[in-house]
């Protein structure tokens, strides 16, 4: 960030214990050992991001992210389960059981002008100096992941006015909008995301500038577009960041078959509208749901299919359903093997829905790929009066499938126990008389 306040003027505001309701008991465990003994070091250790963001919210946060003024090579010879990672700039992954990772980084500091490089389309901003607690806040997008919890007098630091913003439902760029948004288009839609999950509003300024400058995201690389992307439609507030993306005037430059059409995809009279927010709910009550599942309820209703009733028919051949998926995501770089999934799963779906529950063989169908996605479609489409039981039969496949794989498993391993040996035995050969 290239981005230099007056940083003698900024003081933090302090929120006590009592004045916030975050408790150690709800922050990961792990996380709190390593914050322990950064400050038994004698380093500062924060919480920080969104786990703090997460907590104040109540919600549980899906990492546990901590920002010390430890160097990376310090930080690595106080953990023996640590490993550095990241080129632009160094960050410590720390290891720990059942594939857990607590990732600390160092504090940020600005960036100087004068190492700013100019591409053809925008600045490359270099990211790898180190600084203090003030200038990473500063440096953060948005002012709700600007606050820092502080393990060692169990209050919250706020330089950017984050705490407030929480409280009101204000989601507000730190700085400016526009200059951060050049510096990173994809800040764009974490503000739209942000905004949708937190069930917040976007501060007017930063809402304008997005509306006047949405075309900026088409300066973005295409595969961080898609990646950001993919979470969002598996987040379960797919539904809402899809419709904000398109009040904006982002989703125009990434998915703008959703607006084509009238009534459009996202219209509450469009079968598509419902089919989400089914998908949606499902991720909201725990179940996982992968973007792939979503992807192909946005190519199954794309090209003015307003009734699902027509779904079955359009897609006749598999010839037809290769050329249709190849149509869609015209700006949304998705890869040549999810399009391909997409479409072995419009087949499936169709073939099931076609043939209905009498004509299913629930051991040949338990063979298929991608069965978590056709229960998923079947469940959110809900076609016809078969629904309930093709649906009980994709679950029977499923269930054959992984009985037949954790055969398979304890086969492999009874073959290894009992697999001899190749080393040659140390005894001399007897010679023959």
């Amino acid at each position: 960030m290239v981005y230099h306040p007056d940083i003698e003027s900024i003081t933090p505001d302090i929120y006590s214990r009592d004045q916030h309701t975050i408790s150690r008991k709800d922050i990961d465990p792990d996380a709190l050992k390593v914050m322990y003994r950064l400050i038994r070091h004698g380093y500062k250790a924060f919480l920080v991001g969104g786990g703090v963001r997460d907590l104040l919210l109540n919600k549980k946060p899906k990492d546990f992210d901590i920002g010390t003024d430890a160097t990376p090579r310090k930080i690595k010879s106080l953990f023996r389960n640590c490993r550095i990672i990241g080129r632009r700039f160094k960050l410590c992954h720390i290891y720990f059981k059942n594939n857990k990772i607590i990732e600390v980084s160092t504090f940020r500091d600005f960036t100087d002008p004068s190492e700013v490089l100019q591409s053809d389309k925008k600045k490359v901003i270099p990211d790898n100096r180190f600084g203090n607690e003030k200038t990473d806040a500063l440096r953060r997008d948005i002012t709700i992941n600007g606050l820092f919890y502080d393990l060692s007098t169990f209050s919250i630091i706020d330089y950017v006015g984050g705490m407030k913003d929480l409280r009101e439902g204000i989601i507000r760029v730190i700085g400016d909008p526009l200059e951060r948004f050049k510096e990173d288009t994809v800040r764009m839609l974490r503000v739209v995301r942000h905004a949708v999950r937190s069930n917040s509003v976007i501060e007017e300024n930063c809402y304008q500038t997005i509306l006047k400058h949405n075309s900026l995201i088409t300066e973005a690389s295409q595969v961080r577009v898609y990646e950001e992307i993919k979470k969002d439609l598996c987040s379960g507030f797919s539904l809402g960041i899809l419709k904000l993306l398109g009040e904006t005037g982002l989703l125009q430059h990434l998915i703008p078959e959703l607006e084509d059409g009238s009534p459009a995809m996202l219209s509450e009279e469009h079968d598509f509208y419902d089919c989400l927010a089914v998908l949606d709910q499902k991720v909201r009550s725990g179940e996982a749901i992968n973007a792939t599942t979503s992807l192909t309820l946005i190519a199954l209703f794309t090209g003015r299919v307003i009734n699902k009733q027509a779904l079955v028919n359009r897609f006749a051949t598999p010839e037809y359903t290769a050329r249709h998926v190849k149509k869609c995501f015209k700006k949304l770089a998705v890869p040549r093997k999810e399009r391909e999934r997409i479409e072995t799963i419009i087949n499936l779906w169709r073939q099931v829905q076609f043939s209905g529950p009498e004509s299913i063989n629930v051991k040949t169908l338990s063979r298929r790929q991608y069965l978590e996605e056709l229960l998923n479609l079947i469940a959110c489409i809900r076609l016809d009066q078969h629904t309930d039981e093709l649906i009980e039969l994709v679950e029977q496949a499923i269930g054959v499938r992984t009985k037949r794989l954790k055969r398979q498993q304890n086969k492999s391993k009874s073959k290894a126990v009992r697999k001899p040996s190749n080393k040659k035995s140390s005894k001399p050969k007897r010679k023959g008389t």
